[in-house]
């Protein structure tokens, strides 16, 4: 599946995955019908086993929505604290360096006013008053005098003006102090939240990983329980499992392999049909006629789940929407993938080819499609007709 905005690409690919296997015990359970006494038995023992399973999978299905609800809701909080952590972090930056400029202006006007009042002090008030008085006395014209007294008053008014600039810088000074220590509590609240989180988040995978590997097992327990089967049962159990798997819209894993092998140009040779046989089942989705789960909406395609994943009209448009999205898609690994088809490559290579671009990055533990080539290699035809 191409990269999607949010949520966890596992869990939704499980979630899907397990209503599509709970129908698949129970139809595949219903066509087990009319053969021999001992094939009767044999069949009666596989019925109750995946009744069994079917009990298994009800649960696993409540346990995964869970899982799915708790890590969407995890992911969101994380993202959402760890914005916040940025925010503050950018915060802190510029209000340390609001703190120090104020700093520095506080003590250079401190400075400056404590040298005013030394001057002042060792001049005495009296001096400072003869300084301006005889002038003032000697004046020969209004102007003169004017002009002493206003500058007598420039003079006191510079001091105070002085003093309060100095308060002022002071008062910021204290103001900035305190953001910087709230932002700092903020901080340190937040990393504990995300410590946590993260904490719930690595718990919440560790689980889900647990449930998928009790699906894989289940799935391969299905798969062997076909093959086991009379040919007859066998074609039956094929037809309504491959709907179960798929849905409706679909045709079966090796025909839709062949048709976009024809799509993109590529050689349908026995290694390529592998690899995309082997990609729709680690795919395991439901979504019409869309057995890579693309998400590229085309004319008419619905949703088929909340992340974007299409339901698409036809075989062919399902067909075009993604070979259009692997051709352009060299960017986010694609173009790899389609060297490799084109060259006829080894399935496990250009199943790591798959692997490692951002189709479904990380998704089944990191073995995203690698893990399915050697039991699709090996029995391939089976798997072909699912």
């Amino acid at each position: 599946m191409p990269p999607i905005p949010d949520g966890s690409a596992s869990a939704r690919r499980l979630a899907r995955a397990l209503v599509a296997l709970a129908s698949a015990f129970a139809l595949l359970a219903s066509s087990m019908g009319g053969s021999t006494a001992s094939t009767r038995s044999k069949l009666d023992a596989a019925k109750g086993r995946l009744t069994a399973l079917t009990g298994q999978i009800g649960f696993q299905e409540a346990q995964a929505q869970t899982l799915q609800d708790q890590l969407s809701a995890l992911e969101a909080r994380i993202s959402d604290a760890t914005s916040r952590v940025a925010q503050i972090d950018a915060a802190l930056t510029a209000t340390r360096h609001d703190l120090a400029r104020a700093a520095a202006q506080a003590d250079r006007l401190q400075t400056k006013l404590n040298t005013m009042a030394r001057a002042l002090f060792m001049q005495g008030a009296g001096n400072t008053q003869e300084a301006l008085l005889g002038p003032l006395l000697a004046s020969s014209s209004m102007g003169d005098l004017g002009d002493l007294l206003t500058a007598g008053q420039i003079v006191a008014q510079s001091n105070v003006d002085l003093a309060t600039h100095v308060s002022n810088v002071k008062a910021e000074l204290a103001f900035k102090t305190a953001d910087l220590n709230e932002l700092r509590s903020q901080q340190v609240q937040l990393m504990a939240q995300l410590t946590t989180e993260r904490a719930s988040k690595a718990q919440a995978i560790a689980r889900q990983q647990a449930v998928l590997g009790d699906l894989e097992r289940t799935k391969t327990e299905i798969v062997g329980l076909i093959a086991k089967l009379h040919k007859q049962l066998r074609a039956e159990a094929l037809a309504v499992v491959g709907t179960a798997f798929q849905g409706p819209g679909h045709v079966a894993y090796g025909a839709w392999a062949g048709l976009f092998l024809r799509a993109v140009s590529a050689p349908e040779c026995r290694s390529n049909l592998i690899t995309l046989v082997a990609w729709q089942y680690s795919e395991f989705t439901q979504a019409g006629w869309n057995p890579l789960a693309d998400t590229l909406a085309m004319p008419g395609s619905t949703d088929f789940n909340s992340v974007g994943v299409q339901n698409y009209v036809s075989l062919d448009q399902g067909l075009q929407a993604t070979r259009y999205t692997l051709v352009n898609g060299a960017g986010l690994g694609y173009g790899a993938i389609l060297s490799e088809l084109g060259a006829c490559a080894d399935p496990m290579s250009t199943a790591r080819a798959i692997n490692a671009s951002m189709w479904c990055r990380g998704c089944a533990g990191g073995a995203y499609v690698v893990n399915d080539i050697p039991k699709v290699e090996a029995n391939y035809d089976l798997y072909a007709q699912l």
